[in-house]
């Protein structure tokens, strides 16, 4: 007589579970999640917002040597503040409201700095390193950057002249400025409020030391007659290095950048003039590749100027 058939027994399902787990610890060390073993690179991120700060701060500026000239020709949109820090570039052009330009001859004083101011809100950002897969390492190099745009109740002032001490070189320039020269400046009492505290160093001195491709350079005028004038152009964007000081916390904060602008297309974005009769040394401002083509007459950057007697 055959037994009855004995029930199949089934694993308890807490054995299944202890199975797929330890599948996917193996799957898991053997391959990992997406993107575990990918190369990967520290980059620098925009962080939380700060606050926002109106300053009254230069839209364009340029050295005139003593007995020449200069203009800035900057088109509509094309005049900006830019920040890095790192992989992190912040300055968007902004919309401009309409376009401005500018020059000035030989004006009392005979030399300092031709320049505009305006009312622009900053907005300070914190900047923070992430990592990004398959990306180049480039971290963080400021804590700080900002982007601009203009304040409600827009003001400016027109070109007006900062003067220098020394008229015969840009060696001790000043690097702050209120914009209120008296000359063409405007002012009214629809300005917004400018939060105290807050203001842009900028830098257009001759730098007679130079650094590397930054060499002063020398352009000899002794032959040119005292009533003719050599020209120098700037066709290309212009960058005047800044520094942003912002109050924040019972402290200071600062981030480093450029105020930028480029002209039309048509026009140069800065033009200079020299007198004859001198012997001039030319230096650039800012970093940029320093290569005068005397023969086009073309510029690298913008100038700063020292006269010197033949």
């Amino acid at each position: 007589m055959n037994s009855p058939a004995k029930p199949r027994r089934h694993p308890p399902a807490w054995s299944f579970t202890a199975i797929g787990v330890a599948v996917a610890v193996v799957i898991f060390l053997g391959v990992g999640p997406p993107g575990a073993f990918l190369p990967r690179g520290t980059v620098c991120a925009l962080g939380s917002v700060v606050g926002t700060y109106t300053i009254w701060a230069p839209t364009g500026m340029v050295n005139f040597p003593d007995g020449g000239g200069a203009t800035i020709e900057a088109a509509s949109g094309e005049l900006n503040y830019t920040f890095s820090s790192g992989s992190l570039t912040v300055g968007a052009l902004p919309e401009q409201p309409g376009r401005s330009g500018g020059g000035v001859g030989k004006l009392p004083p005979d030399a300092g700095i031709f320049a505009s101011y305006a009312d622009w809100n900053f907005t300070f950002y914190h900047t923070t390193n992430t990592s990004q897969i398959e990306a180049a390492s480039d971290p963080c190099t400021q804590p700080y950057v900002a982007s601009i745009s203009f304040a409600g109740g827009f003001c400016h002032s027109d070109f007006s002249v900062v003067p220098i001490p020394d008229n015969s070189t840009d060696a001790l320039e000043p690097h702050t400025w209120n914009g209120t020269t008296g000359l063409n400046t405007t002012y009214n009492p629809a300005c917004p409020a400018r939060t105290p505290g807050a203001y842009v160093w900028f830098d257009s001195t001759l730098n007679l030391n130079g650094e590397g491709v930054m060499q002063p350079f020398n352009y000899d005028l002794c032959n040119y007659p005292e009533n003719a004038t050599a020209t120098l152009e700037l066709e290309i964007a212009a960058r005047l290095p800044v520094v942003v000081t912002v109050p924040f916390e019972g402290r200071s904060i600062s981030t480093a950048g450029f105020l930028t602008w480029n002209g039309s297309g048509v026009v140069p974005t800065a033009t200079y003039t020299l007198p004859g009769g001198w012997n001039w040394t030319l230096g650039p401002v800012g970093p940029v590749p320093w290569a005068v083509d005397l023969f086009t007459a073309q510029l690298p950057g913008l100038l700063a100027f020292e006269r010197s007697a033949c």
